[in-house]
């Protein structure tokens, strides 16, 4: 099964990212957007495993969540991995918190005791928007995404981090919940 780590977004701020992509969505050349319901924060791509790992994640997840706080959580402004030419993937950033920055370093500790690792120098909180196709040149969408550089999209407080699977098909990815952990914050 093939399975990610992430913070979920409360559907205002879900809400405000969609309208965002209904605004860069005209400019926009060979993109195909995320489902709207389905925006999430990854904190880790686990990428495939075997389903009798889950119990063993489960335990270190829990273990990592019971000790940390909860994460205040704020997205605004729009970016993009790749080059203005030609973008890769488009983003709604994500403010590093001490709190967020805690939460990802404590995961990966328990992560890297399975064997798994992070292709990921530096972790760049952010929620992927839309991902374009190779040979796409998004010159007018990078144009636009400068108008959003500064909007807000939300805050929130993440009092949990759920552990997803994503199946694919051809319509694209869907997720579903596996388990929820609960930040030892929480109020």
């Amino acid at each position: 099964m093939r399975v990610f780590i992430a913070i979920t977004l409360p559907q205002e701020t879900k809400a405000a990212l969609g309208a965002a992509m209904t605004r860069l969505a005209p400019v926009a050349v060979d993109v195909t957007w995320c489902n709207v319901g389905q925006l999430h924060l990854t904190l880790a791509f686990l990428g495939e495993i075997a389903p009798s790992l889950l119990p063993h994640l489960s335990t270190a997840m829990t273990r990592v969540c019971e000790a940390l706080p909860a994460v205040p959580c704020h997205a605004s402004g729009l970016g993009f991995f790749g080059n203005r030419r030609n973008p890769k993937t488009i983003w709604a950033g994500v403010s590093l918190s001490p709190e967020m920055e805690a939460l990802h370093r404590e995961l990966w500790k328990e992560l890297k005791r399975f064997g798994f690792s992070s292709d990921e120098d530096i972790f760049r909180p952010h929620v992927t928007l839309g991902r374009c196709k190779e040979r796409a040149r998004n010159q007018a969408l990078t144009r636009a995404m400068d108008a959003d550089t500064e909007t807000h999209f939300g805050k929130w407080m993440a009092t949990d981090i759920t552990l997803y699977e994503s199946r694919l098909s051809s319509k694209g990815a869907a997720y579903s919940a596996l388990n929820k952990f609960r930040l030892g914050g929480r109020p």
